[in-house]
């Protein structure tokens, strides 16, 4: 395969925000590598170099913060965005307006004002809370393999909706990522700070940049990450509460809900019993043996655990 065709591969991909980090990375070092030539992909020049436009504009973002208005003119990705236009400039000859606000509308940046919090719910069915003095950027609709979205500048308090074949990506400044599958969990990242700090509340979280990952997080776990030293360091932190509701679903599915939130096992001694309606608001304060006792009360059951309380079986009595 040519470089020409792989970049077109690897470009169809980070159109559709299904790229690694790593990848987007690399399609970016591509573009840079083609400057000065006219031998970019010759299908949907218009098209793809406004989509291009738009998702340098997104990364631009996360460090031009409130001035991104003038980020072409300030980050060192500019240069990528210029080539990019120079090259096909012959082609394009001018914007479509139509088309320029069409290519737009698939993105959205919001913004809070300072003592403002604005909650957000994704086209996936996941929650975000944004604290004040924070910019976030995200799709309209994701792609088929992953979730990625930018939180440029600020705090914001993530509920993913799990989904074990496409994980959700949150980026932050410095090149940061955050990768889940479906969890709970808090980010700091403000320009000013040296640090950025993930807080975990429930599930796993993995966070890296593209040359190495820092470590997997769990429930009442933290990281803080050093911009300056480029140094990550994992504590443990204080466990942030979150609710945990449950509305007539069936027992399987609550067992596998704890099992992800709590990082334990549950075993049930028949498959009936999975099949038994639950319905309850539980909050993570509470040790997964007290929510099972509730469970097991409403339901004439009892369960077992090991002595670290990691492994469960429910059974009737």
């Amino acid at each position: 395969m040519t470089k020409e065709e792989q970049a077109q591969l690897l470009l169809s991909k980070y159109l559709k925000g299904e790229t690694s980090p790593a990848e987007a990375e690399q399609v970016e070092q591509w573009y840079q590598s083609y400057e000065g030539q006219e031998t970019l992909v010759k299908n949907r020049k218009s098209e793809i170099s406004a989509e291009i436009r738009l998702k340098l504009q997104s990364q631009m973002e996360q460090k031009g913060g409130a001035k991104a208005y003038r980020v072409f003119a300030l980050h060192p990705f500019a240069k990528v965005a210029a080539t990019l236009f120079l090259i096909m400039a012959t082609a394009i000859g001018y914007w479509s307006v139509y088309k320029t606000e069409a290519v737009k509308a698939r993105f959205f940046t919001l913004n809070t004002s300072s003592g403002e919090q604005k909650t957000v719910l994704l086209s996936d069915g996941s929650k975000i809370v944004m604290g004040p003095l924070s910019v976030l950027v995200y799709p309209q609709n994701f792609g088929k393999h992953n979730r990625i979205i930018s939180l440029s500048e600020g705090e914001a308090f993530f509920s993913v909706a799990h989904e074990e074949k496409r994980p959700f990506i949150v980026k932050t400044s410095n090149r940061l990522y955050t990768k889940v599958l479906g969890t709970s969990f808090r980010i700091k990242s403000f320009k000013k700070q040296d640090h950025i700090t993930i807080q975990v509340a429930t599930g796993k979280v993995a966070v890296g940049n593209p040359n190495q990952l820092f470590g997997t997080l769990v429930k009442g776990q933290e990281i803080s990450y050093d911009k300056v030293n480029q140094r990550a360091e994992i504590k443990e932190s204080a466990v942030i509460p979150v609710d945990l509701k449950f509305e007539g679903i069936a027992l399987e599915e609550l067992i596998h809900k704890l099992e992800y939130v709590y990082n334990i096992q549950i075993s049930l001694s028949s498959p009936a019993l999975g099949r038994l309606k639950c319905t309850g608001i539980f909050n993570t304060k509470q040790s997964p043996a007290e929510i099972l006792e509730i469970i097991c009360s409403l339901h004439q059951l009892k369960f077992r655990t090991t002595e670290n309380h990691k492994t469960f079986n429910v059974y009737r009595k």
